[in-house]
Protein backbone atom coordinates (compact mmCIF):
# COMPACT_ATOMS: atom_id res chain seq x y z
CA UNK A 1 0.00 0.00 0.00
CA UNK A 2 3.06 2.24 0.98
CA UNK A 3 3.73 2.42 -2.98
CA UNK A 4 0.45 2.84 -4.38
CA UNK A 5 0.28 5.77 -1.96
CA UNK A 6 3.60 6.88 -3.49
CA UNK A 7 2.40 6.55 -7.24
CA UNK A 8 -1.07 8.51 -6.11
CA UNK A 9 1.16 11.40 -4.59
CA UNK A 10 3.06 11.55 -8.04
CA UNK A 11 -0.12 11.53 -9.83
CA UNK A 12 -1.70 14.21 -7.97
CA UNK A 13 1.38 16.63 -8.47
CA UNK A 14 1.66 15.98 -11.96
CA UNK A 15 -1.96 16.87 -12.18
CA UNK A 16 -1.28 19.85 -10.06
CA UNK A 17 1.38 21.03 -12.49
CA UNK A 18 -0.37 21.13 -15.37
CA UNK A 19 -3.40 22.74 -13.58
CA UNK A 20 -1.17 25.49 -12.60
CA UNK A 21 0.03 26.34 -16.11
CA UNK A 22 -3.49 26.29 -16.85
CA UNK A 23 -4.61 28.71 -14.69
CA UNK A 24 -1.58 30.95 -15.31
CA UNK A 25 -2.34 31.74 -18.81
CA UNK A 26 -5.46 33.72 -17.46
CA UNK A 27 -3.83 35.12 -14.73
CA UNK A 28 -0.72 37.11 -15.96
CA UNK A 29 0.36 37.91 -12.51
CA UNK A 30 -0.27 34.75 -11.09
CA UNK A 31 0.41 36.08 -7.34
CA UNK A 32 -2.75 34.57 -5.98
CA UNK A 33 -2.27 30.76 -7.25
CA UNK A 34 -0.08 30.08 -4.42
CA UNK A 35 -2.03 31.62 -2.08
CA UNK A 36 -5.25 29.48 -3.05
CA UNK A 37 -3.97 26.31 -3.41
CA UNK A 38 -2.34 27.03 -0.37
CA UNK A 39 -5.47 28.15 1.19
CA UNK A 40 -7.12 25.19 -0.24
CA UNK A 41 -5.06 23.02 1.48
CA UNK A 42 -5.88 24.26 4.78
CA UNK A 43 -9.08 23.88 4.34
CA UNK A 44 -9.20 20.41 3.06
CA UNK A 45 -6.54 18.76 4.72
CA UNK A 46 -8.35 20.23 8.04
CA UNK A 47 -11.64 18.59 7.33
CA UNK A 48 -9.72 15.48 6.20
CA UNK A 49 -7.92 15.28 9.82
CA UNK A 50 -11.03 16.16 11.54
CA UNK A 51 -12.45 12.70 9.71
CA UNK A 52 -9.62 10.75 10.98
CA UNK A 53 -9.87 12.16 14.47
CA UNK A 54 -13.44 11.77 14.67
CA UNK A 55 -13.30 7.86 13.71
CA UNK A 56 -10.36 7.20 15.99
CA UNK A 57 -12.66 8.50 18.91
CA UNK A 58 -11.40 11.57 19.22
CA UNK A 59 -8.20 10.19 20.48
CA UNK A 60 -4.74 12.37 19.99
CA UNK A 61 -1.06 11.16 21.14
CA UNK A 62 0.44 14.40 20.33
CA UNK A 63 4.23 14.72 20.42
CA UNK A 64 5.78 18.23 20.40
CA UNK A 65 9.12 16.90 18.49
CA UNK A 66 6.80 15.28 15.70
CA UNK A 67 5.24 18.88 15.42
CA UNK A 68 8.38 20.49 14.92
CA UNK A 69 9.75 18.07 12.58
CA UNK A 70 5.70 18.48 11.20
CA UNK A 71 6.07 22.18 10.43
CA UNK A 72 10.10 21.92 9.30
CA UNK A 73 8.40 19.65 6.09
CA UNK A 74 5.54 22.55 6.11
CA UNK A 75 8.30 25.46 5.39
CA UNK A 76 10.48 23.20 3.08
CA UNK A 77 8.35 21.02 0.60
CA UNK A 78 4.78 22.92 0.74
CA UNK A 79 6.11 26.20 1.40
CA UNK A 80 9.53 26.78 0.02
CA UNK A 81 9.50 24.28 -2.30
CA UNK A 82 6.35 24.86 -3.74
CA UNK A 83 7.06 28.57 -4.13
CA UNK A 84 10.37 28.10 -5.99
CA UNK A 85 8.29 25.15 -8.53
CA UNK A 86 5.56 27.85 -9.31
CA UNK A 87 7.86 30.45 -10.17
CA UNK A 88 9.71 28.12 -11.88
CA UNK A 89 6.55 26.36 -13.66
CA UNK A 90 5.98 30.01 -14.76
CA UNK A 91 9.74 30.09 -16.52
CA UNK A 92 10.15 26.73 -17.98
CA UNK A 93 6.92 24.77 -18.30
CA UNK A 94 5.35 22.31 -16.24
CA UNK A 95 7.19 19.61 -17.80
CA UNK A 96 10.67 21.33 -17.60
CA UNK A 97 9.99 21.88 -13.76
CA UNK A 98 8.79 19.00 -12.63
CA UNK A 99 11.63 16.58 -14.11
CA UNK A 100 14.34 18.87 -12.17
CA UNK A 101 12.04 19.06 -9.27
CA UNK A 102 12.13 15.28 -9.07
CA UNK A 103 15.82 15.28 -8.49
CA UNK A 104 14.64 15.38 -4.85
CA UNK A 105 14.37 11.96 -3.88
CA UNK A 106 18.66 12.12 -4.00
CA UNK A 107 18.28 14.45 -1.47
CA UNK A 108 16.06 12.82 0.35
CA UNK A 109 17.96 9.53 0.20
CA UNK A 110 20.77 10.92 1.30
CA UNK A 111 19.48 12.68 4.15
CA UNK A 112 17.44 9.27 5.18
CA UNK A 113 20.62 7.88 5.21
CA UNK A 114 22.72 9.99 7.21
CA UNK A 115 19.46 11.00 9.91
CA UNK A 116 17.02 7.79 9.68
CA UNK A 117 19.64 5.04 9.66
CA UNK A 118 17.93 3.95 6.13
CA UNK A 119 19.84 1.37 3.97
CA UNK A 120 20.04 1.52 0.23
CA UNK A 121 20.91 -2.03 -1.83
CA UNK A 122 22.98 -2.10 -4.41
CA UNK A 123 20.18 -2.20 -7.27
CA UNK A 124 18.54 1.31 -5.35
CA UNK A 125 21.73 2.50 -5.05
CA UNK A 126 21.95 2.17 -9.80
CA UNK A 127 18.79 3.55 -9.71
CA UNK A 128 20.03 6.47 -7.65
CA UNK A 129 22.52 6.91 -9.82
CA UNK A 130 20.32 6.45 -12.96
CA UNK A 131 18.83 9.68 -11.72
CA UNK A 132 21.49 11.59 -11.45
CA UNK A 133 22.52 11.12 -14.91
CA UNK A 134 19.02 12.51 -16.05
CA UNK A 135 19.90 15.25 -14.06
CA UNK A 136 23.39 15.75 -15.35
CA UNK A 137 21.60 15.95 -18.54
CA UNK A 138 19.36 18.84 -18.32
CA UNK A 139 22.55 20.55 -16.42
CA UNK A 140 24.40 20.31 -19.46
CA UNK A 141 21.69 22.01 -21.28
CA UNK A 142 21.61 24.63 -18.60
CA UNK A 143 25.01 25.27 -19.13
CA UNK A 144 24.69 25.65 -22.88
CA UNK A 145 21.73 27.56 -22.95
CA UNK A 146 23.76 29.79 -20.86
CA UNK A 147 27.00 30.41 -22.45
CA UNK A 148 24.57 30.68 -25.73
CA UNK A 149 22.29 33.84 -23.72
CA UNK A 150 26.11 35.25 -23.30
CA UNK A 151 26.80 35.28 -26.69
CA UNK A 152 23.46 36.31 -28.08
CA UNK A 153 23.34 40.22 -29.20
CA UNK A 154 19.94 41.04 -29.30
CA UNK A 155 18.58 42.07 -25.42
CA UNK A 156 15.26 40.28 -25.76
CA UNK A 157 16.54 36.53 -27.09
CA UNK A 158 19.17 37.07 -24.85
CA UNK A 159 17.13 37.84 -21.87
CA UNK A 160 14.56 35.30 -22.59
CA UNK A 161 17.50 32.69 -22.31
CA UNK A 162 18.57 34.25 -18.69
CA UNK A 163 14.81 33.69 -17.40
CA UNK A 164 14.80 30.32 -18.65
CA UNK A 165 18.13 29.36 -16.79
CA UNK A 166 16.68 31.25 -13.76
CA UNK A 167 13.65 28.98 -14.02
CA UNK A 168 16.18 25.62 -14.16
CA UNK A 169 17.91 27.19 -10.79
CA UNK A 170 14.53 27.10 -9.11
CA UNK A 171 13.67 23.82 -10.10
CA UNK A 172 16.81 22.86 -8.69
CA UNK A 173 16.37 24.57 -5.52
CA UNK A 174 12.48 23.34 -5.26
CA UNK A 175 14.28 19.57 -5.57
CA UNK A 176 16.73 20.45 -2.59
CA UNK A 177 13.69 21.80 -0.30
CA UNK A 178 11.40 18.81 -1.48
CA UNK A 179 14.18 16.19 -0.54
CA UNK A 180 15.04 17.58 2.80
CA UNK A 181 11.31 18.01 3.73
CA UNK A 182 10.34 14.80 3.09
CA UNK A 183 12.55 13.34 5.63
CA UNK A 184 11.37 15.70 8.16
CA UNK A 185 8.40 14.35 7.27
CA UNK A 186 9.02 10.63 8.01
CA UNK A 187 11.39 11.59 11.54
CA UNK A 188 7.68 13.58 12.46
CA UNK A 189 6.04 9.89 11.45
CA UNK A 190 8.52 8.32 13.41
CA UNK A 191 7.63 10.01 16.09
CA UNK A 192 3.82 10.31 15.77
CA UNK A 193 2.18 8.13 13.25
CA UNK A 194 -0.73 10.61 12.17
CA UNK A 195 -0.35 11.13 8.66
CA UNK A 196 -3.41 13.70 8.23
CA UNK A 197 -2.08 15.65 11.19
CA UNK A 198 1.34 15.91 9.21
CA UNK A 199 -0.09 16.95 5.94
CA UNK A 200 -2.42 19.45 8.06
CA UNK A 201 0.47 20.86 10.00
CA UNK A 202 2.34 21.21 6.86
CA UNK A 203 -0.28 23.50 4.75
CA UNK A 204 -0.97 25.66 8.10
CA UNK A 205 2.55 26.28 8.10
CA UNK A 206 2.61 26.82 4.41
CA UNK A 207 -0.07 29.45 4.53
CA UNK A 208 1.63 31.20 7.62
CA UNK A 209 4.75 31.89 5.05
CA UNK A 210 2.70 32.97 2.68
CA UNK A 211 1.02 35.56 4.51
CA UNK A 212 4.05 36.92 6.27
CA UNK A 213 5.52 37.02 2.35
CA UNK A 214 2.46 38.89 0.96
CA UNK A 215 2.48 40.83 3.93
CA UNK A 216 6.27 41.99 3.71
CA UNK A 217 5.60 42.57 -0.26
CA UNK A 218 2.22 44.99 0.45
CA UNK A 219 0.38 42.53 -1.56
CA UNK A 220 -1.51 40.52 0.98
CA UNK A 221 -4.68 42.23 0.94
CA UNK A 222 -4.73 42.73 -3.17
CA UNK A 223 -3.93 39.22 -2.96
CA UNK A 224 -6.73 37.57 -0.97
CA UNK A 225 -9.08 39.96 -2.56
CA UNK A 226 -8.41 38.59 -6.24
CA UNK A 227 -8.23 35.16 -4.85
CA UNK A 228 -12.03 35.20 -3.99
CA UNK A 229 -13.33 38.04 -6.67
CA UNK A 230 -11.64 36.10 -9.67
CA UNK A 231 -12.55 32.68 -9.20
CA UNK A 232 -10.02 30.63 -11.13
CA UNK A 233 -11.33 27.04 -11.70
CA UNK A 234 -7.52 25.58 -12.51
CA UNK A 235 -6.18 27.16 -9.57
CA UNK A 236 -9.21 25.54 -7.41
CA UNK A 237 -8.33 22.33 -8.86
CA UNK A 238 -4.95 22.47 -8.39
CA UNK A 239 -5.47 23.39 -4.42
CA UNK A 240 -7.48 20.03 -4.24
CA UNK A 241 -4.31 17.71 -6.34
CA UNK A 242 -1.59 19.95 -4.05
CA UNK A 243 -3.79 18.51 -0.99
CA UNK A 244 -4.05 15.02 -1.82
CA UNK A 245 -0.10 14.63 -3.31
CA UNK A 246 1.46 15.24 0.35
CA UNK A 247 -1.43 13.48 2.04
CA UNK A 248 -0.77 10.46 -0.11
CA UNK A 249 3.25 10.85 0.66
CA UNK A 250 2.41 11.36 4.43
CA UNK A 251 0.39 7.52 3.81
CA UNK A 252 3.11 6.21 1.87
CA UNK A 253 5.72 7.47 4.35
CA UNK A 254 4.36 5.67 7.40
CA UNK A 255 3.89 2.25 5.71
CA UNK A 256 7.33 1.79 4.11
CA UNK A 257 10.89 3.52 3.80
CA UNK A 258 10.93 7.22 2.86
CA UNK A 259 13.34 6.77 0.22
CA UNK A 260 11.17 4.66 -1.58
CA UNK A 261 7.98 6.83 -1.34
CA UNK A 262 9.65 9.98 -2.68
CA UNK A 263 11.35 7.41 -5.57
CA UNK A 264 8.03 6.14 -6.71
CA UNK A 265 6.70 9.43 -6.40
CA UNK A 266 9.20 10.74 -8.96
CA UNK A 267 7.25 9.34 -11.79
CA UNK A 268 5.55 12.52 -11.57
CA UNK A 269 7.71 14.07 -14.92
CA UNK A 270 6.46 11.36 -16.75
CA UNK A 271 2.96 11.72 -15.70
CA UNK A 272 3.32 15.71 -16.42
CA UNK A 273 4.57 15.06 -19.43
CA UNK A 274 1.50 12.91 -20.93
CA UNK A 275 -0.88 15.05 -19.21
CA UNK A 276 0.78 18.27 -21.04
CA UNK A 277 0.32 16.52 -24.51
CA UNK A 278 -3.39 16.12 -23.43
CA UNK A 279 -4.47 19.03 -21.69
CA UNK A 280 -1.48 21.54 -23.09
CA UNK A 281 -2.10 20.29 -26.44
CA UNK A 282 0.58 21.59 -28.07
CA UNK A 283 2.04 24.54 -25.58
CA UNK A 284 4.51 22.60 -24.31
CA UNK A 285 7.43 21.84 -26.42
CA UNK A 286 8.96 18.96 -25.79
CA UNK A 287 12.49 18.54 -26.55
CA UNK A 288 15.28 15.78 -26.56
CA UNK A 289 17.22 16.87 -23.58
CA UNK A 290 13.60 16.79 -21.70
CA UNK A 291 12.47 13.27 -22.60
CA UNK A 292 15.85 12.29 -21.65
CA UNK A 293 15.45 13.45 -18.62
CA UNK A 294 11.95 12.57 -17.79
CA UNK A 295 13.72 9.09 -19.37
CA UNK A 296 16.41 8.77 -16.94
CA UNK A 297 14.28 9.66 -14.19
CA UNK A 298 11.49 6.68 -14.87
CA UNK A 299 14.25 4.04 -15.23
CA UNK A 300 15.99 5.34 -12.17
CA UNK A 301 12.59 5.05 -10.27
CA UNK A 302 11.83 1.27 -11.29
CA UNK A 303 15.11 -0.02 -11.14
CA UNK A 304 15.09 0.96 -7.49
CA UNK A 305 11.85 -0.01 -6.67
CA UNK A 306 12.43 -3.78 -8.55
CA UNK A 307 15.49 -4.31 -6.58
CA UNK A 308 14.39 -2.57 -3.27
Amino acid sequence: MGILFAFLSGLAFALNNILIKKGMKDDESADNSFFLTVLLNVILLGFAFLIAWQMRGFSFAFSPRAFAFFVLSGLCTTAMGRFTLFASIRQIGPTRASAIKNGSPMFTVLFALLLLGETIGQGPALGIAVMLAGILVQGIILFRQKSEADRIDSPDEGAALRLQWFGYLLGIVSAISFGIGQVFRKQGLLLMDDAFFGAFTGALVSLLFVCVYEGVRGQLRTVVRKSFREFNRCYFLAGVMSSLGPLFFFLGSSLTQVSYVSVVAAAEPLLTVLFSKWLLKNEERLTRSVWATVVLVLSGTVLMISTA
